[in-house]
């Protein structure tokens, strides 16, 4: 009689088949049979997402991992199960269609979804999500991208609703910016003879800065015999990135572009500290070096790590010898916090050149890998992951757990980096880029692991050029700090982050930086 272990090896052999040997994460009830889907259910390794759909749990220890992470399965378990529900017959609204298109994969609170076979029903999902399945009178024209059945590019932004302009201006200002001429939007507004939204997006355009595509639209409709009325359907007093005029371009570099714009004002609107002038380079250094230890401690402890004081000790010291230590050399929390100096050592070099005056942008367009290879090439010594997956950006997606931000796909990263150091470029104030700047780096979340490491070594990079310490974000807040930076990631609001920075920028040194100044007195 076989054990039970190898009754579940059984069992898990099965869902690797259905799975497609791990590549997907998302099954179909009926696509097991009854004794290895309950079997499977009882140990974790599937979650129900809905009657007749599961998620496949990759850590069957934790439980309730739908509600943690139902981002890692949404767009995967939509594709399937309206393909399955609606073959061929289906595609998403205009405003889920625009979020797409312009490289947003955040979970909405609802998805529409048009199709003639719908029946205007409300599917309720996991964490307080929704599905609207909307009867639509034809089966309607779709693209597909990503498996996801989308309203093609320029119908979608012709057919949102004007309250969309508003809420969803990120993602709208990054579609419109990747359409090149008017040529596609006029065809599609002149054969609809829509000439109100064909006032609406000439407005869009002018406001944003392509005056010569604006007036191509608003001719084209009078010639046809339309009396067009122009008018901005976005919010006047937000702040919007202008668009060039002469090129179309990558949605995801408009995102940043965009995000960076809107951000500005409200964090320059709410830093709690002013600029100041380092009198001391030497000591300014010297004082980055006191704050390294409660620095590691605190945040390998918010990536996960479990890491003592005693550890990033011997790690500071020199004292860390996996040669001689064979445990050492196999704790991946020993691997973290080596790397973590090495790192450490390479930002403290890259300030000081900041602190002489070497541009921000520039110098960390240029280092910001070399941080990154220096965090892991400990792991890459021990054999633990292999050289090339030090090599410019992750080529997978990721998601993040607990949060319903998706960061960006591997095709869009490249674009949004590049404007993410052109926007610190062109920043006059230091103290907007010390905030916005790593947020965005989470945001576009480029490197397969150490994002969160790398966007505070960047806060602290940019804090220099302010003139102010460097600056420990506690463990103790960690859920403070999560929740700031999903709040700037879903509702763009960048006021939370700003102030817990600015809460710690003028917080009292750390009870060990206290003793060090006492005992030097």
């Amino acid at each position: 009689m076989a054990k039970p272990n190898e009754l579940l090896a059984t069992s898990l052999s099965e869902l690797r088949g259905v799975t497609q040997n791990g590549t997907r994460s998302v099954v179909k009830s009926d696509e097991l049979s009854r004794v290895h889907r309950e079997r499977l259910q009882d140990n974790g390794f599937l979650e129900e997402i809905m009657k007749g759909w599961l998620a496949v749990n990759s850590r069957p220890s934790a439980k309730n991992r739908i509600d943690a992470a139902w981002s890692t399965v949404y767009w995967e378990f939509l594709a399937r199960y309206l393909d399955d529900r609606f073959p061929n017959e289906w595609r998403l609204s205009a405003e889920a269609s625009v979020a797409l298109w312009s490289e947003n994969h955040s979970i909405p609170p609802q998805a529409i979804v048009r199709s003639p076979k719908a029946n205007n029903q409300l599917v309720k999902l996991p964490s307080d999500t929704s599905l609207y399945l909307l009867r639509s009178k034809d089966n309607e024209p779709a693209e597909t991208k990503e498996r996801l059945r989308l309203m093609p590019m320029e119908e979608a932004v012709c057919n949102l609703s004007p309250e969309s302009w508003k809420t969803s201006a990120t993602d709208v200002i990054a579609v419109i910016g990747s359409i090149r001429g008017t040529s596609s939007l006029l065809q599609y507004l002149l054969d609809g003879g829509r000439s109100h939204v064909g006032g609406r997006v000439a407005g869009a355009l002018r406001h944003l800065g392509r005056e010569r595509d604006a007036d191509t639209i608003m001719k084209a409709l009078d010639a046809a015999g339309y009396n067009p009325h122009e008018e901005n359907p976005f919010n006047p007093a937000t702040e919007l990135v202008k668009l060039d005029a002469r090129r179309a371009q990558a949605p995801s570099a408009t995102r940043i572009k965009n995000l960076w714009a809107r951000m500005r004002k409200d964090a320059l609107d709410n830093i709690g500290f002013e600029q100041l002038r380092i009198n001391d380079r030497d000591g300014y250094i010297a004082q980055i070096d006191e704050r390294y230890v409660a620095d590691a401690l605190n945040s390998l402890s918010i990536e996960g790590y479990e890491v003592s004081e005693d550890l990033i000790q011997r790690v500071q010291d020199g004292a860390w010898k996996p040669d001689e230590d064979a445990q050492d050399y196999e704790t991946k929390n020993a691997l973290a916090a080596k790397g973590y100096r090495l790192a450490f050592e390479e930002v403290r070099d890259d300030i000081k050149k900041i602190l002489d005056g070497a541009p921000t942008g520039k110098l960390l367009e240029e280092r910001h890998q070399d941080w990154f290879r220096a965090m892991f090439s400990p792991s890459v010594t021990a054999g633990i992951i292999k050289a090339h997956q030090l090599a410019g950006y992750r080529s997978h997606n990721v998601y993040l757990r607990g949060s319903s931000h998706v960061p960006l796909p591997p095709n869009a990263i490249a674009d949004a980096m590049d404007a993410l150091f052109e926007s610190i470029e062109e920043e006059p104030d230091p103290r907007a880029k010390a905030v916005v700047a790593p947020f965005l780096f989470t945001y576009i979340h480029p490197f397969p692991d150490g994002n969160g490491r790398t966007a505070r070594f960047i806060m602290n990079a940019l804090l220099a050029e302010c003139g102010v310490p460097w600056t420990v974000i506690p463990v103790a807040r960690r859920d403070e700090y999560m929740d700031a930076l999903e709040q700037a990631s879903q509702l763009e609001n960048i006021v939370p982050l700003t102030t817990f920075v600015s809460e710690l920028v003028n917080a009292p040194p750390p009870e060990r930086e206290a003793k060090i100044a006492q005992k030097a007195s």
